[in-house]
């Protein structure tokens, strides 16, 4: 196909669309079809919403003139006016004589003729050069060059601006982790634990025994000799040692995690390193663990105490009651302090009352409780009066609900809160779009609007997606190189484009998908990985409707009807470790890992309404946090096709 020949036949497929007589759809594809390969080789296409030729680089398509179109005049295109243009008529079979419609040239003839005929701009253009000219001799004449050239700025034509000027405004900046971390230990000398003693406690007074004769015996002569047992006690004091460290933060890692890896809270430790936003930190920066007290255990030895042991050298009988004048004092003991009951002694004879014992009080066991949980969340509620979704954020627990607006889908948060990605379907929003946790500083950041499911770079940089704009009606992965610049280039294994949808980009670089085995046996489907900069791919599970990958650390969830209903899963990145967290009769999945990687939060009907349901990483602890408010969508917007996301 020549280049004449593209151009007369995009036209025609431009007028037709502009009549209405062509879908868009349809008019897309065809466009894309008219594709030309000049002498050198390369490959030219018409874009399908400007009308400008673009050329293949080797890397991605660029806006470039053919040869044969270098010198002509373009004629508006469809990004330029958009006012549809009347069918030309077409010349009736039986007419013999010349007619007007005969003497249509095609385009390309057109342009050369009116190449060759000066135009009124040129014309225009040779008249204000001379009439400057005048000007500049008259000013250098009379002097008055400022008061000229003040008369005359406004003269003249226009500076020549770009048909459609992208807008500019200020974005927030991210910087990216760096690639690899190091851990740099800090030796901290150990301080020595010096115990500070407490005084011992002082032993009571002694009881003092009475005696209380019978009436009707003489009082025997007894001389109660009282015989003390010793026993002490000594409480050994607290002591408190000083524990300072340093970490390095290793990729992945937020500060919550690192606070309980640490046993210090999360306000300490960022206070303790001037860190305003807990959820901007950074792989390889060094924090400073602020100190934290052990308790040596307090250990406690008997109190001196004295018990009363009566002796009578009386051969007759008599009954001696002994009444201590003073109360004996409490033991101290650990766990738990009791009060020893005040000793009553009573004979008959020489026999000693023996003395009373301690009766420990039992602890309490106490019970595993569910991580806390912290953030906030994304997702997304299906309009069935507009059609479309409706995307909100809220926080973890459902409070502080907001709407970010409708036609948005499947979003994701980048690493630390600040931005979602999401698939838009909005109005001046149909490609990939990021945006702020409150709906603001809109941008779109690829071309097509079949690119969906976007997914961060471990640095929050970039985006991955799966798209199926090339028109065969198959998925693929793609990554966008340059946010600002749309620049968008195919995952490729050689120079063959992996096929996939709904990426997830891991924390190592790799990117997991659903997929089939394309080159090989193109009924093993399921879960695959491969590198971001392509490759080949790697089958990770086992089942065709293993799908909804989201990852943290080695570790990925996905969710699956595997066992005849959709439930939870998670596998490691090597394909070990397969569990399933959930188990129910209800439809449960789109699952997504907390920031610190201890809990993760799903979607579930088990209630007869669909809610967020939250987990911890093993499964355990399973609870509803918060109704959706709605459903989902069926066909291309089923539940299965969307996405929450968990972020700081």
């Amino acid at each position: 196909m020549r280049f004449q020949e593209a151009k007369r036949k995009f036209r025609e497929l431009e007028d037709l669309f502009l009549t209405g007589k062509l879908p868009e759809d349809e008019f897309l594809n065809r466009v894309v079809g008219l594709q030309v390969t000049d002498e050198e080789g390369r490959r030219w296409m018409i874009h399908a919403r400007t009308g400008r030729w673009m050329v293949h680089d080797g890397q991605q398509w660029v806006f470039a003139e053919p040869s044969w179109e270098a010198t002509s005049v373009h004629e508006p295109t469809i990004s330029q006016t958009r006012t549809p243009l009347p069918p030309e008529p077409e010349p009736e079979p039986e007419v013999v004589q010349p007619s007007p419609v005969a003497t249509v040239q095609p385009a390309v003839h057109r342009d050369r003729a009116e190449a060759s005929v000066p135009s009124p701009s040129s014309r225009r253009r040779v008249v204000l050069g001379f009439f400057a000219a005048l000007v500049v001799v008259g000013c250098l004449v009379g002097g008055g060059v400022t008061a000229w050239v003040m008369f005359l700025r406004d003269i003249g034509e226009p500076t020549p601006t770009a048909a459609d000027p992208s807008p500019v405004a200020m974005v927030e900046t991210y910087t990216p982790r760096p690639a690899t971390a190091t851990y740099t230990p800090t030796p901290t000398a150990t301080p020595t634990r010096t115990p500070k003693p407490t005084a011992t406690t002082t032993a009571t007074e002694t009881p003092t025994a009475t005696s209380t004769p019978l009436p009707t015996t003489p009082t025997p002569s007894a001389t109660p000799t009282e015989v003390p047992t010793t026993t002490t006690a000594t409480t050994t004091a607290t002591s408190v040692a000083v524990i300072a460290r340093t970490y390095t933060v290793q990729p992945g890692e937020t500060l919550s995690e690192i606070a309980a890896r640490f046993d210090v809270s999360l306000n300490e430790l960022a206070s303790a390193n001037g860190i305003t936003n807990p959820a901007l930190i950074r792989a390889g920066q060094v924090l400073t663990i602020p100190s934290s007290t052990a308790q040596v255990a307090t250990g406690t030895t008997p109190t001196p105490t004295w018990t009363p042991i009566v002796l009578s050298t009386s051969t007759r009988i008599a009954s001696v009651t002994l009444t201590p004048s003073a109360t004996p004092t409490r033991a101290t003991s650990t766990p738990t302090p009791t009060r020893t009951p005040s000793p009553t002694a009573t004979r008959s004879g020489p026999s000693p009352t023996p003395s009373p014992t301690n009766t420990p009080r039992p602890t309490n066991t106490p019970t595993a409780q569910p991580a806390a949980l912290s953030g906030k969340i994304s997702f997304t509620v299906w309009n069935p009066i507009e059609g479309e979704y409706e995307l909100y954020v809220s926080r973890i627990d459902g409070s502080g609900r907001n709407m970010l607006g409708q036609g948005f889908r499947q979003p994701q948060f980048r690493q630390d809160g600040n931005l979602l990605a999401v698939n838009g379907e909005a109005p001046n929003y149909e490609h990939l779009v990021t945006m702020n946790p409150s709906g603001g500083d809109m941008r779109e950041v690829s071309n097509y609007a079949e690119d969906a499911f976007p997914t961060w770079s471990p640095d929050g940089a970039i985006v991955a997606y799966s798209s199926t704009s090339w028109g065969d009606g198959q998925s693929r992965l793609g990554i966008v190189h340059d946010m600002f610049g749309k620049s968008q280039e195919w995952i490729r294994i050689s120079t063959t484009e992996i096929r996939g949808e709904y990426p997830f980009w891991m924390a190592d670089g790799r990117v997991v998908y659903h997929g089939c085995d394309f080159l090989g046996d193109q009924g093993a489907c399921g879960l695959f990985w491969v590198g971001a900069g392509g490759g080949s791919y790697v089958r990770l599970t086992t089942h065709n409707s293993d799908t909804g990958p989201a990852g943290s650390g080695s570790r990925v969830a996905f969710m699956s009807s595997r066992d005849g209903n959709w439930e939870v899963y998670t596998v490691n990145m090597d394909g070990s470790g397969l569990k399933r967290l959930t188990n129910n009769a209800a439809r449960d999945g789109l699952p997504t890992w907390s920031p610190d990687g201890k809990s993760i939060a799903f979607v579930s009907d088990r209630d007869g309404a669909w809610a967020i349901w939250a987990m911890d990483a093993n499964g355990s602890n399973q609870r509803k946090l918060f109704n959706l408010g709605g459903g989902y969508g069926s066909g291309e917007y089923n539940w299965t096709q969307e996405r929450i996301s968990w972020g700081p």
